[in-house]
């Protein structure tokens, strides 16, 4: 019995030993993020005042380009897009967007540690708009 019981604490504490060894290994360091996270093209849709889809295509260094179809007041238009957009290690964000009828859109970002997804309100006084995107 005193064997056993023995064995089973030595055995118990070498597998917490080696849950705290492998356990920050397996969980890694948090990714940090950059405007390098955002490159090649990403599907979007969106949704406020008026509604929104299409696709915005990042450069990796700070600019975007992209075509939207935005659908608004029952009228359907078809847009080009541009602007820049930077983001924080902590992976959330600021983008400028240009070409949507109402001049220039500021929109806070914020995107997945792998970059692949994103989410963005924006942020001008008197309009309302979300926008989910994904590679």
């Amino acid at each position: 019995m005193k064997l056993s019981l023995t064995s089973g604490i030595m055995g118990a504490s070498l597998m917490l030993g080696c849950s705290l060894l492998i356990g920050p290994m397996a969980h890694g360091a948090p990714q940090t993020c950059s405007v390098e996270k955002l490159q090649g093209r990403y599907v979007f849709t969106g949704q406020g005042t008026n509604y929104h889809y299409g696709a915005f295509d990042f450069d990796g260094s700070g600019k975007f380009s992209g075509k939207q179809t935005s659908l608004r007041h029952a009228i359907v238009q078809r847009e080009a897009l541009n602007g820049t957009y930077t983001i924080d290690q902590d992976c959330t964000g600021v983008m400028t967007l240009e070409g949507q009828p109402g001049g220039t859109a500021h929109w806070d970002v914020f995107l997945t540690d792998d970059g692949k997804k994103g989410r963005m309100i924006r942020t001008d006084s008197g309009v309302a708009g979300l926008r989910n995107f994904e590679q």
